[in-house]
């Protein structure tokens, strides 16, 4: 009988446990966040300043900064998605290897290969002569 009440007093203490701690334990209740409107428009002024003269890594971060100010600003968003792409066209342009490891195709500035001149027309021919390339059906293009 003693084992009886004492199996009946663990469950009912475990149960207890398993009931109440959770209610308390559980997350608190979501804070609401209040964006800081001013704090995104100065950091936009700032990515706009640092984007128009070609820093898109600084332009980035700014962004970035006004995103987390204000995340439901679409205009903060486009600039920020829009800085993505130029500052990592910016890494890739300062280290070609991000890309294509040994193998940039790209003239070093100051050193241009020289092109080859056209050849010269052929001067025997008249325009009027039949040349043996005709245009049989023409694609639209």
């Amino acid at each position: 009988m003693a084992r009886a009440t004492s199996l009946t007093l663990c469950t009912a203490l475990f149960l207890a446990l398993v009931i109440g701690i959770p209610g308390r334990t559980m997350a608190q209740e979501p804070t609401s966040f209040v964006p800081d409107k001013a704090q995104c428009a100065k950091m936009l002024r700032f990515g706009k300043e640092a984007y128009s003269r070609g820093m898109y890594l600084d332009a980035k971060e700014y962004f970035r900064k006004a995103v987390q100010a204000d995340p439901g600003s679409s205009v903060a968003w486009r600039y920020y998605d829009q800085a993505v792409i130029f500052a990592l066209a910016e890494k890739v342009q300062k280290n070609a290897g991000l890309v294509l490891p040994d193998v940039s195709k790209r003239p070093v500035s100051g050193k241009t290969t020289p092109q080859a001149a056209p050849p010269p027309p052929a001067a025997g021919k008249s325009k009027g002569k039949d040349s043996g390339f005709k245009i049989i059906e023409d694609e639209g293009c």
